[in-house]
């Protein structure tokens, strides 16, 4: 099992066991979110440039190389042929690693921005407690967080920015109350509640004097 398979079943079994968070601090939290953080197109873009440098020197610094190691070849050993074909060789494996590390590199954004989107849910989760202000569509998104899957990232993008717009923080707080009871302010009654809530006593006639 993976790091990040073992972090998600990890996630999802501790969420089971969190209690209820405090709405005004989920409120809090969606709002602090930055979404430009899971932009996939953009941190490949920056992943990529930092090994530009690489990609432009690979050629010339081949060349080189395999100059360098024929020339090796024919003045200590005078095999020629033989050092230009293993440096040829060991060039070429190099090669192979290198673009093997090119096309893994969109996985491992990927897996990059999973691991923020986890660190955004934290234990406590996040979206799945906002689910009821969700359109249907999202559904399947807050049920995959629950579980600690953290794979729709385009919708996650999506969902939070539509929340981050167009949630109401009263009407969310007042919900989120009725929905759970025991979350709610505990108020001090009133000093004269009992005597309000007790019905008015009848006034009593004074005893008629007898004649």
């Amino acid at each position: 099992m993976s790091q990040l398979a073992q972090k998600m079943a990890k996630v999802s079994q501790q969420k089971s066991h969190t209690p209820l968070p405090d709405p005004h601090q989920l409120l809090e939290r969606l709002q602090a979110v930055d979404c430009s953080q899971f932009d996939l197109e953009s941190l490949m873009q920056s992943a990529k440039g930092k090994k530009v440098w690489f990609s432009a020197l690979a050629i010339p610094i081949s060349a080189l190389l395999l100059m360098l190691f024929t020339l090796i070849g024919a003045f200590a050993f005078n095999q020629p042929i033989w050092s230009f074909v293993l440096a040829a060789a060991l060039l070429f494996a190099v090669g192979l690693v290198i673009d093997s590390q090119q096309k893994h590199l969109p996985m491992q954004v990927r897996q990059e921005v999973m691991q923020r989107i986890a660190q955004t849910e934290g234990e406590e989760g996040l979206v799945p407690h906002f689910r009821f202000f969700l359109p249907p569509r999202y559904r399947h998104l807050w049920q995959s967080l629950r579980k600690g899957n953290y794979v729709y990232i385009e919708q996650y993008i999506q969902a939070i920015t539509l929340l981050q717009n167009a949630i109401k923080p009263e009407k969310f707080i007042q919900f989120w109350h009725l929905k759970y009871p025991e979350t709610a302010p505990k108020t001090e009654p009133h000093p004269f509640a009992e005597v309000l809530k007790s019905p008015p006593k009848s006034p009593t006639k004074p005893p008629r004097k007898s004649a």
